[in-house]
């Protein structure tokens, strides 16, 4: 990690700056190979993560807040306006349904990876990058849905959550928004398993919560760091508490690993309150701490975890027909006409099932994990006077590292 990294992640805690963009730095060349690209994630890192997109928004809201060097990450500011509609229990529970006006662009799991979360946000032309690097919103009244699974397997985490926080403060003044879910490794993360952290991973986090490079080398130090900042009531777990474990825009459900009648009988808005309530490390009137509920993130069937719908292929006919009802119950249940959901790499790319009601978009993209090349999906509203929204697949080419003029194919006319 740089020094200059490190000045900007402790400097800029404890002094509010003139408000920044965001600024990622063009390759000169596109290099190639496992080292070209861990040096390129360096240097996007030294660029947007930490709290530079953090003070910004804060400052933006609320200039008091930055003060301390454990500042709560950016809500959006009040002052924004938005023709998105929303609808939760509270003002401390994430959204349940959201009423969009215009398109929808939706994500999979970035774990990670800084360069590819731009590149997935280029495809959907919602981003520009300058000349000078310098990141605007031009998405208009699009909704950007990302699936989870934002930390793990990647060095870059905190960038890519203000990187995301930073868009959705700039897309609201346009109608528009950003929403992430929580995956599981959130709440793997919340939960102390910190088995899939990478060593860049946990060095960003330190420095995020104000550490010296030197500091770094102690190892028992930083693993406590980490775990004071993921552990529920913690400055990244309240943050979390934000994010929907289900959401639904319009006629689309969103989740992350998948969405069971059980899941939907139980309430989605009652799921999305009590994992808030658990990730604030709420107090219950017995005393105790609030717990996650078990249908959200407890074993194979929760939605978090669940693989049922999100496994490339089902292995008879029995089990197709058997999941595809499952999802017609679930969706009819809160109105839904499709389901969209990461966690389970497709190693075809973004594919459809059960009549087009299931949509796959995990494409192992991170270079933590497949390292393949990005694709995102748009639902695009329907026309006047119609009743169906399009739904279609953007992909970058293989050895693209830019969302110019990427095929597109339509998928789907739903």
């Amino acid at each position: 990690m740089a020094l200059g990294m490190q000045r900007q992640l402790r400097g800029h805690q404890r002094t509010a700056p003139a408000p920044v963009l965001p600024v990622v730095r063009p390759r000169a060349t596109r290099a190639t190979g496992p080292s070209a690209s861990r040096g390129s994630r360096r240097h996007l890192l030294q660029q947007i993560a930490g709290a530079t997109l953090l003070v910004h928004a804060r400052s933006v809201a609320d200039p008091s807040s930055v003060a301390s060097a454990s500042a709560t990450l950016a809500a959006p500011t009040e002052e924004a306006s938005t023709s998105t509609t929303v609808l939760g229990n509270s003002a401390l529970d994430p959204p349940t349904y959201v009423t969009a006006t215009g398109r929808i662009i939706a994500i999979g799991d970035l774990h990670g990876d800084l360069d590819k979360a731009v590149e997935a946000l280029k495809l959907g032309r919602v981003i520009s990058v300058s000349d000078e690097g310098e990141v605007s919103w031009v998405g208009g009244d699009t909704v950007v849905v990302q699936l989870g699974d934002v930390l793990d397997r990647g060095d870059v985490e905190i960038g890519i959550i203000n990187l995301l926080r930073y868009l959705d403060t700039e897309a609201r003044k346009q109608g528009g928004a950003v929403y992430m879910l929580n995956g599981n490794h959130e709440s793997l993360n919340v939960c102390g398993d910190f088995r899939y952290v990478t060593p860049g991973a946990f060095a960003e986090s330190a420095l995020y919560a104000g550490l010296s490079e030197s500091d770094l080398k102690d190892w028992q130090l930083v693993a406590k760091v980490r775990y004071s900042l993921y552990k529920p009531g913690g400055d990244l777990a309240r943050e979390f508490s934000r994010n929907p474990t289900v959401l639904v825009v319009n006629d689309t459900v969103f989740a992350h690993g998948g969405l069971l009648p059980t899941h939907v009988e139980y309430g989605i808005e009652r799921l999305n309150s009590e994992v808030a309530a658990w990730m604030r490390g709420d107090d219950i009137p017995d005393g105790n701490k609030a717990q996650p509920p078990f249908l959200a993130m407890g074993d194979a069937n929760s939605v978090m975890w669940n693989r049922t719908l999100s496994k490339e292929r089902f292995a008879t006919p029995y089990e197709r027909y058997h999941a595809c009802n499952a999802l017609k119950q679930a969706l009819a249940k809160v109105r839904g006409k499709r389901l969209v959901v990461g966690h389970t790499p497709q190693l075809g790319g973004v594919n459809c099932e059960c009549e087009n009601q299931v949509w796959r978009i995990d494409v192992g993209m991170s270079y933590g994990v497949l390292n393949r090349p990005v694709q995102v999906i748009e639902i695009v509203p329907p026309e006047e006077g119609g009743d169906d929204a399009k739904v279609r697949v953007i992909r970058n080419t293989p050895n693209s590292m830019s969302s110019a003029d990427d095929d597109i194919t339509i998928a789907s006319n739903l």
